[in-house]
C-alpha cells in the first residue's frame, strides 16, 4: 500500500470530493496557468467515466492528482486562507460545474436542508476574478466561452440520460456528495511540502505538466514577470494588475493584423504573436527552432534575481543579460516596454512603416533592423529624416546586389521574367508608390496571399494544356469578343472570330476529335487579333510587361488576353475582397500612359509597346532614387 493510500499523511492522501463541500475550500488558479480549456468531448468523457464507476463495485474513482500549496487570498477586503492550484484545475473546474448542476436541478427537499450551494468549493482565476460559473457569457472572454460550452454539455448529457430512463442524478449525488456512500470520487491530494515552498510554483507546474499540452513560451514569461512583481511589491494586486493590463494591451496590438503582418511575415514561427517581442529581447538566432528559447533566458534571469535576494553571490547570470546591463526582471520589463513602444512608433510613422515593412518582407527580423538603426548602446542614431531615409534605402539595396556589386538603374531595363530581382523590384515599386502618395501598403493582405509575376500582355505560347483550362480560356476570350462585336471599329473582325470561338467551345465540351489542332489554330488568331497593330511588345518577358498579381486571380484567367485581364482586375478591385497592389491596378487602368500624347490611352482594350515603355518609365521614377543611393559615383542613371 502506498503512502497516499494509507491516509497517514494529510498532505499526500486520497481526498473525496465530499470533503471539499464544507464551504471552507477556496482554490486559486494562478495567472501563469492556461485558463479553462476543456471542450465538450472531454467533459462528456468525465461524465461517462463517473457514471460507469457509480454502477460498478469499485470503492474509489481517482480523478488525478490535485497539487496545491497554501496561500492567502483577499476578497471583499478580507484575507482568506486558500489553496493555489499547481495541477488539476481542468477537472476541478468541471466538477464544480457538475456540482452546481446537481444543486440547481436535483436536490430533494430533505437534501436541501443538508446541502447548500455555498458549501461547494469556490474557484478564483486570478486573471478573471469575476468569472461567472453559474451564467458564463461566452462573448466576454475565452474562459467564459469554454465554461459556457462545458455547462451546456453537462445539462444536455443529464437531460439525455434522464430521458433514456437512467437515474444519473441520484448516482452522481451518491458518489460526489454523500460522505458515507461506499463509492466515492476522489482526488489524489498533494500539498507541496513546506520545505519546498521556496521552489517557485511555475517550476513545479512545468514539471507536473510534462507530456500534457504545455504552456507557450510567452505564457511562462508573463508568469515570471507577475511572480517577480508579487515578490517585489509583497503581493500587491494593484501592481500585478497593472502589469497584466500592460501585457494584455501589448497582446491586443499584436492581434491587430495590420500591425502583426507589418512586423512579421507569418504565424508559423511563433506559438503566440507576442513571442516576437520576447524573441527580440533575448536575441533568438534566426535559425534556432527552440520554441522555449526566450523562456529559458528569462527563467535564468528570474532564478538569478531570486538567488541574489538570498545573498547567493555564486549564481551566474546569462551572458545575454550582462551584455544588455540587465540584472533584474524589472529592468527586463522596462526593456520590453521600450522595445514594444519602438515597434509601435515604427508602425505609426509612414516612412518607417514602409521601409521596415519591406525589409521584413525580405526576411529581416525586427532585431536586425533595430540594430541597424541604433548605436552601440541601443539608442537611436542621431540622424536627420533625410539621413534615415538614405540609410533605409542602402539597407534595401542589399536585396539588389550580385557578387559583382549593386544593380544600377540601367540594369533595371534588362530584368526579365525568372529573375529573383523582378519580384523584389515590383514589390519595392508598389511600396514606394504608396509612400510617395501618402497611402499605406497593405502588408497584411499582401502576406495572406500567394503572389505571381504576371505577364500583362499574355504570351502566345499555347501554355494552357488541361481540357477544362482551355474551355475556361475560350470562355474568357468569348466574353471580350462579345463586347467588341458590338463596337463599330471592331465588329467586322470580332464577329467571325466570336462565331469560331463559340463553335470551338461546343466541340471541347463534346470532346470532339481534332479539337486540339483547331484550338491551336484559333489561339493564334485570337492572340493576333488582340495584339496592337504595329505596336506590339516584342519581348513579353521584359520588366515593362510584368506585374504582381495574387495567385488566385492569376489562375482564374491564365493567359487570357489583356482586355479580359483588365475586366477581371477592375471587377475584383470593385468588390474589395482581394488585395490589388497600387501598381498592378494602375497598369491595367493605363494610369502610366500619357493621355495627352499617347493614342494607346484611348484604346483601353490593348496593351502596347508604348504602354509598356510608359510603365517602365514610372518604375524608373520610383526606383532610380533608391538605386542611386549606392551608385552615386556612377553615371549610369536612367535618362
Amino acid at each position: 500500500m502506498t503512502d497516499w493510500q494509507n491516509n497517514e499523511n494529510p498532505d499526500f492522501c486520497p481526498k473525496p470530493v465530499t470533503e471539499l463541500l464544507d464551504g471552507k475550500h477556496l482554490f486559486v488558479i494562478p495567472s501563469y496557468q492556461r485558463g479553462y480549456r476543456w471542450e465538450e468531448k472531454q467533459v462528456i468523457d468525465l461524465l461517462e467515466d463517473i457514471y460507469e464507476f457509480s454502477k460498478s463495485e469499485q470503492e474509489s474513482y481517482y480523478l488525478q492528482p490535485l497539487v496545491v500549496k497554501p496561500c492567502k487570498w483577499e476578497t471583499n477586503e478580507k484575507e482568506m486562507d486558500a489553496w493555489e492550484v499547481l495541477d488539476g484545475q481542468q477537472r476541478l473546474t468541471t466538477l464544480r460545474l457538475i456540482l452546481l448542476y446537481l444543486f440547481e436541478n436535483s436536490l430533494t427537499r430533505s437534501e436541501e436542508k443538508t446541502f447548500t450551494e455555498d458549501k461547494i468549493y469556490d474557484i478564483t482565476y486570478t486573471n478573471r476574478p469575476q468569472l461567472d460559473f453559474k451564467n458564463p457569457k461566452p462573448q466576454e472572454n475565452i474562459d467564459s466561452y469554454y465554461l459556457h460550452t462545458a455547462k451546456n454539455a453537462i445539462e444536455t448529457w443529464f437531460e439525455a440520460q434522464t430521458e433514456a430512463g437512467n437515474d444519473v442524478e441520484t448516482a452522481f449525488k451518491h458518489c460526489l456528495m454523500y460522505s458515507k456512500h461506499q463509492n466515492k470520487v476522489m482526488f489524489i491530494w498533494y500539498v507541496v511540502p513546506e520545505e519546498r515552498h521556496d521552489i517557485e510554483s511555475i517550476q513545479v507546474f512545468n514539471r507536473l505538466n510534462k507530456g500534457k499540452i504545455s504552456l507557450t513560451s510567452s505564457e511562462l514569461i508573463k508568469a515570471l514577470f507577475i511572480m517577480d512583481s508579487n515578490i517585489i511589491y509583497d503581493n500587491d494586486r494593484t501592481k500585478a494588475d497593472e502589469l497584466v493590463l500592460d501585457l494584455n494591451q501589448m497582446e491586443r496590438q499584436f492581434q491587430n493584423d495590420k500591425f502583426w503582418f507589418f512586423i512579421s511575415n507569418n504565424n508559423d514561427d511563433y506559438q503566440t504573436r507576442i513571442d516576437v517581442l520576447f524573441d527580440f529581447l533575448t536575441e533568438k538566432p534566426k535559425d534556432n527552432d527552440d520554441k522555449d528559447f526566450a523562456y529559458r533566458k528569462f527563467q535564468n534571469l528570474y532564478d538569478y534575481c531570486r538567488a541574489k535576494k538570498r545573498d547567493n553571490d555564486n549564481v551566474v547570470l546569462d551572458q545575454l543579460w550582462e551584455t544588455k546591463n540587465i540584472y533584474s526582471m524589472q529592468q527586463a520589463w522596462e526593456e520590453a516596454v521600450k522595445t514594444f513602444d519602438r515597434m509601435v512608433a515604427w508602425f505609426e510613422d509612414n516612412l518607417y512603416y514602409h521601409y521596415v515593412g519591406f525589409l521584413i518582407c525580405m526576411g529581416n527580423q525586427p532585431r536586425e533592423i533595430f540594430k541597424y538603426l541604433s548605436d552601440a548602446k541601443g539608442a537611436s542614431k542621431d540622424w536627420t529624416l533625410d539621413d534615415t531615409k538614405k540609410e533605409f534605402q542602402k539597407k534595401i539595396m542589399d536585396y539588389f546586389k550580385t557578387k559583382d556589386g549593386y544593380l544600377t538603374t540601367k540594369d533595371i531595363d534588362d530584368l526579365e521574367y525568372g529573375s529573383d530581382f523582378v519580384f523584389r523590384l515590383l514589390l519595392l515599386f508598389n511600396v514606394e508608390s504608396c509612400l510617395k502618395k501618402g497611402q499605406r501598403f497593405d502588408f497584411d493582405f499582401f502576406k495572406k496571399e500567394q503572389w505571381d509575376i504576371e505577364h500583362i500582355d499574355s504570351q502566345n505560347n499555347n501554355s494552357i494544356i488541361e481540357h477544362n483550362d482551355r474551355i475556361k480560356w475560350l470562355e474568357n476570350v468569348k466574353f471580350i469578343l462579345e463586347i467588341e462585336s458590338k463596337l463599330n471599329e471592331r465588329k467586322e473582325s470580332a464577329k467571325p472570330l466570336l462565331k469560331e470561338c463559340k463553335a470551338l467551345i461546343s466541340l471541347y465540351e463534346k470532346s470532339e476529335r481534332g479539337v486540339e489542332k483547331k484550338y491551336g489554330d484559333f489561339s493564334k488568331k485570337a492572340f493576333d487579333y488582340f495584339s496592337p497593330n504595329n505596336n506590339a511588345i516584342e519581348n513579353k518577358d521584359y520588366i515593362g510587361n510584368l506585374t504582381l498579381l495574387d495567385y488566385k486571380t492569376n489562375r482564374e484567367y491564365q493567359d487570357a488576353p489583356f482586355p479580359f485581364k483588365r475586366h477581371k482586375i477592375i471587377e475584383v478591385d470593385k468588390k474589395g475582397d482581394r488585395f490589388i497592389p497600387i501598381g498592378t491596378r494602375n497598369v491595367f487602368l493605363k494610369y502610366y500612359t500619357d493621355s495627352n500624347t499617347e493614342s494607346s490611352f484611348i484604346d483601353a482594350m490593348r496593351w502596347t509597346k508604348v504602354d509598356a515603355e510608359s510603365y517602365l518609365q514610372q518604375i524608373h521614377e520610383i526606383a532610380d532614387p533608391i538605386f542611386n543611393v549606392v551608385n552615386e559615383n556612377k553615371t549610369d542613371s536612367h535618362e
